[in-house]
C-alpha cells in the first residue's frame, strides 16, 4: 500500500525503534541513502545497513537480520518483486519500500499492512483494479458445496442445474483469467526508471524543514546520473530540473553565509556533453566523449580531422587544447563555452549543451553535476577486483563530502580511463565489423581477453558501452532500418561458472527509455529450456551460460520475427 503521510507512518512512526536499511548498490541509492541518514540522526533511530546487488543478497541480508529487527527500508531495491513472498517473511515484518524502479509490483501495491511504499501512485502508471487481478475462490467453492448439500426437487434437473452454472463459471473463469493475463502483460512489459529516489528523499526532508544545500546537491546528482545512463528522457529531466532549480535559488536567498572558502554554492547553468572537460585537456575531453564521438564519427580518420579543424576554427592552439584545462590561458578559457556554442551547427553538434547545476566552494573547487556521477561510476564499478562493495559504498559516500576531495581527484583519474576504455572499445567494434544484425535486432559481444572486458561485467559501465554502440552504428549504418533495431550487449560475467552477462536496450528511434526486452529474453529461455539467472533488480540484465548464447540469440531471432 501507498503511504500518505509520510511524517506521521514512517518518520515518527520508526522514532525509538530499530530498523534495517537495504539500500541498494548504485548512485541514486547512494545519495537517498545519504539524505534518509541525516534526517535520522534528528530523531536519533538506530539503523543497521546493508548494500544489495540482486535478489539473492536481499533475501541473506533480510535472513540475517529478521530476528532482530522487525523494520526494514529499502531504497532502490523490492519495489518489483513481492517483497514478503520473496522473503518469505513473517506477519509481523514491516517493510518500508522507496524504489525507483518500475514496474511496482501490484502485490506490493495492494498489501494492507506488510509492504508499505513510500512513494506515491503514478497518473502514467496503468495499475489494474484490484478485482481485475486478485480472486477469491473460496466464495465460490462454497456456494456450490452449499447448493450440493441441499436437498429437495428432482435430482436428475438439479444436477442438470448444477453441471450448466459449474459450465457458466468455468466460462466466466477462463474470461478473467484471459483478462488478467493481457493486464498483467500491458502493466509488466515494459522495464523503467520514475523519479529518483534522492529527489523523493530531499522532497521529504523540504517538507520536514531539514532541508540544506548539501542535501540539494545530493538530488541534483541523483537527477544527473539517471540523464547520463539514459534511464530517463528529456521531458522528464527538464521537468525535476526546473523543479530542483527553484529549490536552489530559494536555498541560496536562505543562507547567511558569505565566506568564500566555507560556503556552498550551487550554480544553475548550461554546461557541455563533455566528459570531465574541467579536470581533463579540451582535446581529450572532445575525443573520448560520447556525443561528439559519435557525431563526428571520431573513430574515423576523417573524424579525427575533424577535431582539430574544429579546434583550429575555436582559436584555440594545440598547445592549449593538450594541456590541462585549468592551465589553459584565463580569455581562451573564458571563450571556451561560447566559441564552441557558435560552431555547433556548422559540425552538427546542435544539442552539444544541457541545463545543469556546477558546485563550488573555496577558490579551486569547482564540480559539475556530471563530473560527481563520473567519479562515483568510477569508485562503485572500475576500482581494483579485490575491494568489496560495502568499502566501495563508503569509498563513494566519502567522495560526496566536501572534505575528502582527494577521493573525488583519484575518481577522476579512473573515470578518464572509463571514458577511453569506452571510445577504444566501439572503435575496434566499428572498425572490426562487430556489431551483427539479427533480423529483428543487432548484438554486439565482448570477448574474454578485450581491452579491459572485466570493466564490462558492471552493470552501469555496460549500459554506457550499449548506449555508446548502438549510437555508433546507427550513425555508421547504411541500413535504413538501424534506428529501428534494440541493442543487445553481452559481456562475461563469472569465467569460474563460465556464464555472461546480457543487457537490451531500445532502439535509439523510441523517445522513451521504456526496455521492452525482459518478456522475450524469458521466453526465448523457456523455448531453449536453457538456466536463466534473473536476479538483478533492473530485469533488462539476464545472465544465462556463455555456451548457450548462439542459441539463444537464434531463438530470440526467430521469437521476435
Amino acid at each position: 500500500m501507498y503511504v500518505l503521510d509520510l511524517k506521521k507512518e514512517f518518520y515518527e512512526f520508526l522514532a525509538g525503534k530499530r530498523i534495517f536499511l537495504i539500500v541498494h548498490y548504485d548512485i541514486d541509492g547512494i545519495c537517498a541513502c545519504k539524505i534518509l541518514q541525516s534526517l535520522l540522526k534528528y530523531r536519533n533511530i538506530l539503523y543497521t545497513l546493508a548494500i544489495v546487488r540482486g535478489r539473492a543478497e536481499i533475501k541473506q541480508a533480510y535472513i540475517e537480520n529478521s530476528e532482530d529487527v522487525k523494520y526494514f527500508v529499502l531504497i532502490n531495491c523490492g519495489g518489483t518483486i513481492d517483497i514478503a513472498e520473496e522473503l518469505e517473511a513473517d506477519d509481523n515484518i514491516t517493510f518500508f519500500i522507496l524504489d525507483s524502479h518500475r514496474p511496482i509490483d501490484l502485490c506490493n501495491i495492494y498489501s494492507t499492512e506488510q509492504v508499505r511504499l513510500l512513494s506515491g501512485p503514478e497518473e502514467e502508471a496503468l495499475v489494474p483494479e484490484f478485482d481485475h487481478i486478485f480472486r477469491d475462490e473460496s466464495d465460490s467453492e462454497a456456494s456450490n458445496e452449499e447448493s450440493e448439500d441441499s436437498d429437495g426437487g428432482n435430482r436428475a434437473a438439479k444436477r442438470r442445474r448444477l453441471g450448466e452454472e459449474q459450465i457458466m463459471k468455468r466460462r466466466e473463469k477462463r474470461v478473467w483469467e484471459e483478462n488478467k493475463n493481457r493486464l498483467l502483460f500491458e502493466y509488466s512489459q515494459f522495464t523503467y526508471y520514475s523519479k529518483a529516489s534522492a529527489i523523493f528523499m530531499f522532497d521529504f526532508a523540504w517538507k520536514l524543514n531539514k532541508d540544506d544545500k548539501e542535501l540539494l546537491w545530493l538530488a541534483i546528482v541523483a537527477l544527473t546520473e539517471q540523464m547520463l545512463s539514459g534511464k530517463i528522457d528529456n521531458t522528464q529531466y527538464t521537468l525535476e530540473i526546473e523543479s530542483l532549480r527553484a529549490h536552489c535559488k530559494r536555498l541560496q536567498n536562505k543562507t547567511s553565509d558569505t565566506d568564500v572558502q566555507t560556503s556552498l554554492k550551487i550554480v544553475f547553468e548550461k554546461d557541455l556533453k563533455l566528459t570531465l572537460y574541467r579536470h581533463w585537456t579540451v582535446e581529450h575531453s572532445l575525443k573520448y566523449s560520447m556525443f561528439t564521438a559519435v557525431r563526428l564519427k571520431l573513430w574515423t580518420l576523417k573524424g579525427d580531422m575533424k577535431i582539430h579543424q574544429l579546434l583550429a576554427d575555436m582559436g584555440l592552439p594545440l598547445v592549449q587544447s593538450r594541456q590541462h584545462f585549468k592551465s589553459m590561458d584565463l580569455q581562451l578559457r573564458k571563450e571556451f563555452h561560447g566559441s564552441l556554442e557558435k560552431l555547433a551547427e556548422k559540425y552538427n553538434l546542435q544539442d552539444i549543451e544541457f541545463a545543469s547545476f556546477i558546485l563550488q566552494y573555496g577558490f579551486r573547487n569547482k564540480f559539475c553535476a556530471s563530473d560527481i556521477v563520473y567519479a562515483l561510476l568510477a569508485i562503485l564499478e572500475a576500482s581494483p577486483r579485490d575491494k568489496k562493495p560495502e568499502e566501495l559504498f563508503n569509498q563513494a559516500l566519502d567522495c560526496l563530502s566536501r572534505s575528502k576531495v582527494e577521493v573525488m581527484n583519484n575518481a577522476m583519474e579512473r573515470a578518464k580511463n572509463i571514458a577511453r576504455t569506452l571510445f577504444k572499445t566501439v572503435q575496434s567494434a566499428v572498425d572490426m565489423k562487430q556489431i551483427i544484425t539479427a533480423g529483428p535486432f543487432v548484438y554486439y559481444i565482448i570477448r574474454e581477453g578485450c581491452l579491459d572486458w572485466y570493466m564490462f561485467s558492471h552493470l552501469h559501465i555496460l549500459a554506457l558501452l550499449a548506449q555508446f554502440i548502438l549510437k555508433a552504428y546507427v550513425s555508421m549504418s547504411r541500413n535504413r532500418k538501424a534506428s529501428t533495431l534494440p541493442l543487445i550487449v553481452s559481456a562475461p560475467k563469472d569465467l569460474e561458472r563460465g556464464t555472461c552477462l546480457l543487457l537490451g536496450i531500445p532502439p535509439v528511434c523510441e523517445n522513451s527509455p521504456r526496455k521492452w526486452v525482459f518478456a522475450p529474453f524469458e521466453q526465448a529461455a523457456d523455448k531453449m529450456k536453457c538456466e536463466v539467472n534473473c536476479d538483478y533488480l533492473d530485469t533488462s540484465y539476464i545472465e544465462l551460460r556463455t555456451e548457450d548464447r548462439t542459441r539463444f540469440f537464434d531463438a530470440l531471432a526467430a521469437l521476435l520475427n
